[in-house]
Order: structure tokens, then C-alpha cells, then sequence
């Protein structure tokens, strides 16, 4: 019996240990204006903004959208071949003039056919920092991740920030 219960516990830290090194990956971030070594780039349809010197955002600038942009306002975080696996998406949000109630976040690794919505978050009473918008499972690729400009929660006149995103 005791041996039973050996291999059952041996078989279980092999398991759960297996699961965290598939999941314990590092965070890669991309941030709006990166650098050529980040191996990040960017790319935007519609009008955003570029505001430097802005403190309590990542690296002191961010991306704006123009008040009241629509669905066909985004902007792309282009990532590096990521490993496969269950990646976390996150967004850093500090600044007061991101006021989108509802900012959608969708998500593309390379081989699918399109990009898939990982999550909400509200700009305007987000923490500032590190928000945590969902998970999604990378396919060993290069990843995108985009954000719109429309206000999914209806209301108007607001506006939308793009800083940096961490998968």
C-alpha cells in the first residue's frame, strides 16, 4: 500500500511540475514605441496620438486614439516568436486620459485566420499598472495583440490608450 501511495504522489509532482514548466514562461512586453532590440514592433490604422513625457505611463509615453474612434481605429502590438502555450495578456494602463469604459482586446498567433477577443477592460477607472485582461493559448508563433478605438460600452467622446501589453 505504501508504495501505491509512493508512485501515485511521484506520478502527481511529475504532472503538476510538467504544468508549470509549460505555464511558468517569462512575460515578453511590447511597448508602444519600442526599441529594435525589443524585436516588438507596431502598427495602427486611424488616428492615435503620440504623447511623450507623460508620467505614470510605461516608459513615459503612450498612444491616444481620437475622441470617439470607431471599430476601424486599432492598434497592433506585433510580438517576436513567442513559445507555445497558455499566455496571460496583460495591459499597462497609467494615464487619466484613457477614458474608454470598455477597450476590447483581441489577440492573433500567426497560422490563424483571424483574431480571436481575449477580454475587456475599463480604461478610465482601471488600476494604474499591470491589468490583467485574459488568457489565450499561443501556437509557438509570432503573436499580435490589438485594441480598438470604439467604446464598447456606449459611451461617446472617449478616448483610448495604447501603452504596453505583456503576453
Amino acid at each position: 500500500m505504501k508504495k501505491g501511495a509512493f508512485w501515485g504522489f511521484a506520478f502527481t509532482l511529475a504532472i503538476s511540475g510538467a504544468l508549470a514548466f509549460a505555464e511558468g514562461a517569462s512575460a515578453k512586453i511590447c511597448d508602444n514605441d519600442p526599441t529594435s532590440s525589443s524585436g516588438c514592433s507596431q502598427s495602427y490604422y486611424g488616428t492615435w496620438s503620440f504623447q511623450s513625457s507623460q508620467s505614470g505611463s510605461y516608459n513615459s509615453d503612450h498612444r491616444l486614439s481620437r475622441s470617439g474612434a470607431s471599430v476601424n481605429d486599432f492598434y497592433v502590438w506585433k510580438f517576436p516568436t513567442l513559445s507555445s502555450g497558455r499566455a496571460t495578456l496583460e495591459v499597462y494602463l497609467g494615464s487619466s486620459k484613457f477614458t474608454n469604459r470598455e477597450a476590447d482586446y483581441q489577440a492573433l498567433s500567426e497560422g490563424w485566420q483571424e483574431f480571436e477577443y481575449v477580454g475587456s477592460v475599463n480604461q478610465y477607472s482601471a488600476p494604474s499598472g499591470w491589468n490583467t485582461v485574459g488568457n489565450i493559448y499561443l501556437d509557438n508563433a509570432k503573436a499580435q495583440v490589438m485594441v480598438t478605438g470604439k467604446d464598447y460600452s456606449g459611451a461617446s467622446s472617449t478616448q483610448t490608450g495604447a501603452d504596453a501589453v505583456s503576453l
